[in-house]
């Protein structure tokens, strides 16, 4: 049995965006929830999502820029370029929005009203709407499409990168030790 990861047909190129972190955040809502479908419920749980798994994901050192995110006045988390990368997701028809019965939570209109009034400039507001009704976001056949493929080049760099550990192994231990050393940052022993 091969150890190859077979070659993908279609290749994304370049480094992670913000939209593919997204994109995998709903692919992995989506996919984990089977057999019924439930997206991600609101702007606001989608912030703290992003912000506790990119956390996570290390996505500071991988996502250039990364989404900023501020405290609002009544204790919520709010980032412009969430609402922003949701948006566009929902323009490249990659999201659907689904009518919900669903209450809208508590906070959600308010964090949106927080970011119109301190963080997007006015002259854009129009772009972004506030929600009349509960808005629950889903993967559209075209957005489950990219964020799998997405995912299997993800996974096909891991094991390109494991690839070399061979290799890495045959330096001496100083080349190595030097070669780790700047990743390390403040937390060497000085």
């Amino acid at each position: 049995m091969s150890a190859e990861v077979p070659p993908s047909p279609i290749r994304l190129t370049g480094p992670w965006t913000r939209g593919d972190f997204l994109l995998l955040l709903f692919w992995f809502a989506d996919t984990n929830a089977v057999p019924e479908v439930r997206g991600i419920a609101g702007l606001s749980r989608l912030t703290r999502l992003s912000l506790l798994l990119g956390e996570e994901l290390g996505l500071k050192h991988t996502i250039d820029p990364y989404f900023d995110y501020h405290r609002t006045p009544s204790g919520g988390i709010a980032s412009p370029e969430v609402w922003s990368e949701l948006l566009a997701l929902r323009r490249y028809q990659v999201l659907a929005t689904l009518p919900a019965d669903d209450p809208m939570p508590k906070g959600e209109i308010e964090e949106r009203r927080y970011l119109l009034d301190q963080h997007i400039p006015v002259h854009e507001h129009a772009h972004y709407p506030l929600p009349k009704t509960f808005d629950r976001d889903v993967l559209t056949n075209k957005g489950t499409f990219f964020a799998a493929k997405r995912e299997d080049q993800t996974i096909q760099r891991w094991v390109a990168t494991f690839k070399t550990t061979a290799e890495l192994n045959r330096l001496p231990l100083g080349e190595l030790t030097a070669r780790a050393m700047p990743l390390v940052g403040v937390h060497a022993g000085r």
